[in-house]
C-alpha cells in the first residue's frame, strides 16, 4: 500500500508504546463456559456519560449486535443484544463488525454487515437505527452498500465499516474482499452521503489502512486514526496505525506496530479487530481489539500508552 508521508501533526497522532490490561476486559460465555463469543469491540461515550461497547456476541445461535457498559474502562457489564433475531426477527441473519454514530439524541444507528449463510458469507453493509442507544432498533431490509462489482473487482463480500462525520456530510470506510477461503486480495473503499447517511455516493477504492478488520476514528485535535491488523516483521500477526488529517488520506504509518502477538494464555491464535477510542476528558487513545483461541472463542483486550 503505498502511503504519501502527511503533515507532522497527523505524523504524530498515537504513542509508539503500548501495554496490556492483564487479561480481557470483556468474555461473554456460551455452552456452560466452554466457548466464549465476545469481538469486534466498538467502543464509545454514551448520553449519559457511561463508557458503551457493542460487539459481536451470540443471539439464539446467531452471530449478532449486543452491548455492554462500563464507568471506568476495564469492567464491563453485558446489557444485552441490540441487533439480533430475538429483537428482530425476520431481518438479516447473521450481524458483524458494528460501528456507532450518534447522528442526534435522537438519531442513533449502527452500520454492520449481515449475510445469511456462513457458509457463502456473502455479506453486505446494512444500517440499523433507533431513538435511543438501547432501542428498539429497526434495521433496513436493504443494504447501503452492496458487495459485487466495484470498479475495477468484484467483490465477493464485504466487512469492516467505519462511519465518521467530514466537512459537513459522512464517510464510510469498509473493506471488500475478492474470495473467502480462497481471498488473495482485500481492497479498501470509501463513500460518501449526506448526514442523512442512508444513499451513499462515489464509491472508490482509497488507501484508508484498515485491513484487515479495523477501523477509522475521528481524533480529538480533528484529525483522524485507522488501525489495522497484520503480519510484522517477525511473522507474528501485529497491530499497526495510521494517521491522517482527512479520512481520504493521505495517511502515514506508524514504523512499528502498537502491539504484537503474545503468544500467552489469552493472545493464542490472534489478535484482530482493533478500534482507537479517546477518553473525552482527557483525550487519552484507548486501544480496545479482540484476542482469538480457536479451540475456545473470542475475547475482548485492552491496551494503552505505557505511562
Amino acid at each position: 500500500m503505498a502511503l504519501v508521508l502527511p503533515s507532522v501533526q497527523a505524523s504524530a497522532c498515537l504513542p509508539s508504546d503500548w501495554v496490556r490490561h492483564d487479561g480481557p476486559v470483556y468474555r461473554d460465555r456460551l455452552f456452560f463456559g466452554l466457548y466464549e463469543a465476545a469481538s469486534d469491540p466498538h467502543v464509545f461515550v454514551a448520553d449519559d456519560g457511561q463508557l458503551a461497547m457493542i460487539y459481536s456476541g451470540d443471539d439464539e445461535a446467531h452471530s449478532s449486535i449486543k452491548l455492554a457498559f462500563s464507568r471506568d474502562w476495564e469492567n464491563w457489564e453485558e446489557w444485552g443484544v441490540l441487533l439480533g433475531p430475538s429483537q428482530q426477527p425476520g431481518a438479516i441473519a447473521e450481524k458483524e463488525t458494528a460501528f456507532y454514530l450518534r447522528a442526534s439524541a435522537t438519531d442513533h444507528r449502527i452500520y454492520f454487515i449481515g449475510y445469511e449463510d456462513g457458509a457463502t458469507y456473502h455479506s453486505d453493509i446494512y444500517l440499523a437505527r433507533a431513538e435511543a442507544l438501547t432501542g428498539p432498533w429497526t434495521i433496513q431490509p436493504e443494504p447501503v452498500i452492496r458487495r459485487g462489482p466495484t470498479g475495477r473487482h468484484d467483490v465477493y463480500l464485504v466487512t469492516s465499516p467505519s462511519v465518521v462525520a467530514h466537512e459537513g456530510g459522512l464517510v464510510i470506510a469498509y473493506l471488500g474482499w475478492n474470495g473467502l477461503e480462497d481471498v488473495t486480495a482485500v481492497w479498501s473503499f470509501t463513500a460518501t452521503a449526506s448526514l442523512e447517511g442512508v444513499e451513499w455516493q462515489g464509491v472508490a477504492q482509497t488507501d484508508v489502512p484498515i485491513g484487515m478488520e479495523g477501523q477509522i476514528t475521528a481524533r480529538p485535535d480533528g484529525g483522524f486514526v485507522a488501525v489495522a491488523t497484520r503480519e510484522a516483521e517477525d511473522g507474528r500477526e501485529g497491530v499497526f496505525a495510521a494517521c491522517a488529517d482527512d479520512p481520504f488520506g493521505p495517511w502515514t504509518s506508524l514504523p512499528e506496530p502498537l502491539l504484537t502477538l503474545a503468544g500467552d494464555a489469552w493472545e493464542v491464535d490472534e489478535i484482530i479487530a482493533p478500534s482507537i477510542t479517546y477518553d473525552p476528558e482527557t483525550g487519552a487513545p484507548y486501544l480496545f481489539y479482540t484476542s482469538a483461541e480457536h479451540s475456545k472463542g473470542w475475547r475482548v483486550m485492552l491496551a494503552r500508552p505505557r505511562p
